[in-house]
């Protein structure tokens, strides 16, 4: 638990450098390695993905990794980008195996996730079109489940409820985009109700990877204005805030967004970070540490150069 930070209304002004040499911690990302050929580019790219994480003041970092890459099986391709993240001492960066629900072994990938769990290997995703519907990887799901292996699945993004709904079923944790949860609510003259599902979602803190930019690309709302985030944090929903992509933004820009948008302060911004910490596949003693070493020091900080007599908690 947290107590967000209790800067005063006057310093809710956030301008681009500060925000940019903040702490953050990213849950939805995607390295693509599928234009390499050796273990060696394996590795090369991934350092490169780290690096530019660490550029950009990320401390931690998932990044889903679909295993294809020349010939190499899936097990020697993870290995790799772990030897690439393994040169980014800055950022924290691990590995959440991404299967592609239409094209990819999703059974043998999913075993593999099993052996290889631990270390850079902390969960499994499902993505791929949401159209597609989970029912067969029912036993690779199960798998994961059995072995405790947390799990994502990509939806509430192009799709509704029906694939939201399906994801909880199988056991995911988390739920890439989740956007489209709203469609679960109902609106009355009380105001906005969840429905059965999505109370699900909010009460037990299944946590939404928001994207928003790409969100607004993938049609869920035709403006960032529109987007649902503020509305599913005022309703108590666990929101993160997220790339999707980094060819598509970064997170700095992605927080600059809300900023200029949703007049998000440094309250709001700490709020994501540590929803966005506490919500990783990671053990919880390196959440905690993660909490306490990085993310907490730089925003006591940050009041400290507001001469305001802040207390920060977690």
């Amino acid at each position: 638990m947290h107590d967000a930070p209790q800067i005063s209304p006057e310093h809710k002004h956030v301008d681009r450098e500060t925000v940019a040499q903040l702490p953050k911690a990213l849950l939805h990302d995607h390295l693509d390695v599928s234009g390499a050929v050796t273990a060696a580019d394996v590795t090369a790219a991934a350092a490169r993905a780290a690096g530019e994480l660490a550029a950009d003041n990320v401390v931690y970092a998932e990044l889903r990794v679909r295993p294809v890459a020349g010939e190499m099986g899936a097990a020697e391709v993870l290995d790799a980008v772990a030897a690439g993240f393994d040169e980014q001492i800055v950022v924290d960066a691990r590995i959440i195996v991404t299967a592609h629900r239409d094209a990819d072994p999703v059974a043998q990938w999913a075993q593999v996730c099993v052996d290889k769990l631990g270390g850079r290997v902390v969960g499994f995703d499902l993505a791929g079109p949401e159209e597609e519907s989970l029912a067969p990887h029912a036993e690779a799901l199960r798998l994961l489940r059995e072995n405790y292996v947390p799990v994502t699945v990509h939806a509430g993004a192009t799709e509704g409820m029906d694939r939201i709904k399906e994801a909880v079923d199988h056991g995911a944790v988390r739920l890439g985009h989740g956007a489209r949860i709203f469609d679960d609510f109902e609106v009355s003259l009380e105001g906005i109700g969840t429905g059965a599902v999505s109370t699900w979602v909010r009460d037990r803190g299944l946590v939404l990877e928001l994207c928003p930019t790409q969100e607004v690309r993938a049609g869920v709302v035709d403006d960032l204005a529109d987007h649902p985030l503020t509305l599913l944090q005022q309703m108590g929903f666990t929101c993160t805030v997220n790339v999707g992509e980094r060819s598509v933004t970064s997170l700095t820009d992605e927080l600059m967004r809300l900023v200029e948008t949703f007049d998000y302060g440094f309250d709001e911004l700490f709020d994501v970070t540590v929803k966005a910490v506490n919500g990783a596949f990671c053990g919880k003693e390196r959440r905690e540490e993660i909490l306490a070493t990085r993310i907490l020091p730089a925003y006591e900080e940050l009041a400290g150069d507001f001469n305001e007599d802040v207390e920060f908690g977690l």
